[in-house]
């Protein structure tokens, strides 16, 4: 709750005028809707008597009066019409962009542990909520509490013993719909996080198509989604028994009231107490506060429901763990490209326990730690749980030390899990060491800001990812380069054969993730960013693993002629790739056990010699 009143309370602070003119609409149309009754008591009360010219003017004057409270009516509505602009509307626009700087502020290690699908679903709830949480907040709360307010005036004005049953009645009726409510929010919140696993599961299958096809999965994951969905459908079920029985309850209070006052009026009139014209004052704005109380106790749902779905984006909110530049930090030019990890100590282990650790303290509103890497809201059990698996668990780097020269081409090669990708993210600052440090040129990676950091090193994946736009975009990245730049760009990754092909060329939209484009195609895009880039340091991520052996060959050329004067690194998996390197590092679980050029390798004998042997036809079975 904390966060909604920051992030959306902070908005109406922002639109502090706007939101003062809803209320002030409000004030205006409510207090002329219910001004309107007492001048049809006086025309019920005169059209009741003989016709008399004094009566026409009576009745023409207080026709004039409900004209005007029609007219203050209207206006009020026009005043929260045009203030819902800015604070309304325009707080989904701020609460668009404060979502994705959310998200995007978040550690690279969350959204391995996310799936994007539900993410966005959750991101798109919770902006969604504001205009739920907000309409309920006016149009709902302090829309009942004015009318009640004022009908209570009129009521006490006109018959004193009326008001008290009434105004015990609201206070029963508020009470239950507000507790009722608030005890069926975990039911609410539980079927929310049910849609968020079934939006992942859509997502997940979704983009994951090809294999899917591929290995004619349809069913395999259309009994899983099934299973999600089935267990969604029995938490929807619950939730919305328990609001039809809030319905049922509501109702009966409401005929109750209802029946009370006219049972009471007739009594009065029995006793001469009571003039027709009280009759339709009381019946038009009691008509009018059942009927409004009646949508109150109903819409309580959606203010709960509006909670509910802004829940789990609020954990997002309130993570602490962020990508965020510490004080002190600036921008370092690389100019020479000398890394050096210095007695590094990372453990995957105790990263989680750290972020969990984190998390769970930020939770509970305590100092936060040293940013970590996983995700928040661990359970204390869990935290312990993890503490005893790293107990016993070895560190993926224990005082590991690498010097790579300015200039130097570098190949990393070893089994999975020795720690080559590991390097990659503690280089590009992914993942946070635990002990010792990682320099470029003597600074400490931690000295620089991220944006510096990592604009200035280049990475080429083996699996690259395209965002959904055209082939421009995907090379430029926002860059502003002209037309012939492109065209020399995309012919050094030797890519633009093929783009010319295309029937838009360089307007091509390549799908998502590029599914549009083959592996190879994919492959020289991701190349042809890093011509563009001409970062000072360049990490290969086998990257012409995609690629046919024919035009492996020539993109080789051009990947050799973008790193001639930069420091580089490659990790390999296919030994032959690298046999050009300056010097070729073995790692096995995270220690470098061998390291030299190609030749010497070989003539070791060793590890390097075992994985050389192993290959066939430049396959590496094991190694893969």
């Amino acid at each position: 709750m904390d966060i909604l009143l920051r992030e959306y309370g902070g908005i109406m602070l922002r639109k502090k005028w706007a939101t003062l003119c809803v209320f002030l609409g409000l004030l205006l149309a409510v207090g002329c809707d219910l001004a309107a009754p007492l001048f049809y008591k006086e025309i019920a009360n005169h059209l009741a008597l003989d016709f008399s010219p004094t009566s026409r003017e009576v009745l023409l004057n207080n026709l004039f009066y409900v004209g005007l409270a029609y007219l203050g009516v209207w206006l009020g509505w026009r005043i929260i019409e045009i203030a819902l602009l800015p604070v309304e509307a325009g707080g989904l626009r701020m609460l668009d962009k404060r979502c994705f700087d959310v998200l995007l502020a978040q550690r690279y290690t969350f959204f391995e542990n996310s799936f994007s699908g539900s993410l966005v679903k959750q991101a798109n709830r919770f902006i969604k909520a504001y205009e739920s949480i907000f309409d309920w907040l006016f149009f709902e709360l302090i829309y009942n509490l004015l009318s009640l307010s004022i009908a209570f005036v009129i009521f006490w004005s006109q018959q004193p013993e009326f008001a008290l049953y009434f105004l015990a009645w609201a206070i029963v009726f508020i009470l239950f719909s507000a507790t009722y409510s608030v005890w069926k929010l975990k039911f609410d919140e539980r079927l929310a996080a049910w849609d968020s696993k079934l939006g992942g599961a859509y997502s997940d299958a979704i983009a994951n198509i090809f294999v899917v096809k591929s290995f004619a999965l349809e069913q395999h994951e259309r009994t899983a989604l099934g299973a999600v969905a089935d267990e969604t459908y029995r938490k929807r079920r619950i939730a919305w028994i328990l609001m039809f029985i809030a319905f049922a309850i509501q109702g009966l209070l409401t005929f109750g009231i209802e029946l009370l006052l006219i049972y009471l009026m007739i009594d009065k009139w029995e006793t001469g107490q009571f003039e027709i014209g009280e009759f339709v004052l009381f019946q038009s704005i009691l008509l009018l506060l059942i009927r409004s109380l009646w949508n109150f106790g109903q819409n309580f749902k959606n203010l709960f429901t509006a909670l509910a779905d802004a829940r789990e984006m609020s954990e997002v909110f309130r993570r602490t763990e962020l990508e965020t530049d510490r004080p002190g930090t600036r921008h370092h030019p690389i100019k020479q490209g000398h890394i050096r990890f210095h007695d590094l100590q990372f453990d995957y282990h105790r990263a989680e326990i750290e972020a969990a650790a984190n998390a769970n303290a930020s939770f509970q509103g305590a100092p936060a730690q040293q940013p970590s890497t996983k995700t928040a809201g661990t359970t204390s059990a869990e935290v312990l749980g993890a503490a005893d698996e790293s107990a016993i668990s070895h560190p993926l780097f224990e005082h590991f030390n690498l010097d790579i020269k300015a200039g130097e081409k570098v190949a990393l090669v070893g089994a999975s899990g020795s720690g080559k990708t590991s390097l990659t993210k503690l280089l590009f600052r992914f993942v946070e060491p635990q002990g010792g440090k990682l320099t470029i040129d003597g600074i400490d990676v931690q000295d620089f800001t991220l944006r510096s950091l990592r604009e200035q090193l280049t990475l080429i994946p083996q699996q690259p990812e395209l965002f959904h736009r055209s082939i421009r975009d995907n090379i430029s990245l926002g860059q502003d380069i002209s037309a012939e730049q492109l065209r020399q760009t995309a012919q050094k990754a030797r890519a633009l054969e093929f783009i010319e092909a295309l029937p838009q060329q360089f307007d091509t939209l390549v799908g998502e993730r590029g599914v549009k484009l083959s592996g190879g195609e994919k492959q020289r895009i991701a190349i042809a960013r890093a011509f563009l880039d001409d970062a000072p340091i360049v990490v290969l991520d086998e990257a012409t693993s995609a690629l046919d052996s024919i035009t492996e060959q020539a993109i080789q050329q051009a990947l050799f002629e973008l790193i001639a004067d930069k420091t580089a690194i490659i990790i390999a998996h296919r030994l032959a790739t690298i046999l050009r390197m300056d010097r070729i590092i073995v790692l096995e679980h995270g220690n470098i056990i061998e390291q030299g050029s190609h030749a010497e390798l070989l003539a070791q004998q060793g590890r390097y010699y075992e994985m050389w042997q192993h290959q066939s036809g430049e396959f590496l079975g094991e190694l893969t």
